[in-house]
């Protein structure tokens, strides 16, 4: 991945983070998966968005974010 995609991708993660922090969780959640169409397989990135659709009630959802984080994280 080129390096100019990799700071949009993080850009993207940033964002996500300050909304969620601010309870705006849809637009977090857009953001997350603007980051993740350029890199579907940043463990931060489903990690966080996880975090956030637990926050919204989606607790199925998020889980399986969460078990993808873990595989990425460890490398499966």
């Amino acid at each position: 991945m080129e390096l100019e995609q990799l700071k949009k991708e993080q850009d993207w993660v940033n964002e996500g983070n300050l909304k969620d922090s601010q309870g705006r969780y849809e637009e977090a959640i857009a953001d997350y998966d603007k980051a993740l169409q350029i890199d579907p397989d940043d463990a931060d990135a489903l990690f966080d968005k996880a975090e956030t659709l637990q926050k919204m009630g989606k607790r199925k959802e998020a889980e399986l974010l969460v078990e993808k984080a873990l595989n990425e994280y460890i490398g499966n």
